[in-house]
């Protein structure tokens, strides 16, 4: 009798166990997919900001924007051919 009641009380620990066990890694599984959701938010967040950033370095480095900064606010111009110089290299 003593030896049944043993072994049902071992077996409904048992149980209990396997349980607690079941819980703890569904919650520690809940929790990683959370943190891995705020990552790709973040990840989202950051390769927008590159793209943004590659338009904007694309948009201030082109050319034309150069060109007219050079005309409209430094006075630059483009040489005439009187005021082209070729220097001969000596060897």
């Amino acid at each position: 009798m003593i030896r049944r009641l043993f072994f049902i009380i071992l077996t409904f620990a048992a149980v209990v166990l396997l349980l607690l066990f079941y819980v703890w890694e569904r919650a520690a599984a809940l929790q990683l997919t959370l943190v891995l959701a705020q990552k790709e938010k973040k990840l989202d967040g950051i390769q927008n900001k590159i793209e943004k950033l590659r338009l904007e370095f694309l948009n201030l480095t082109s050319v034309m924007r150069i060109e007219k900064i050079a005309k409209e606010k430094l006075k630059m111009r483009y040489p005439t051919s009187k005021e082209v110089r070729y220097i001969m290299e000596k060897r």
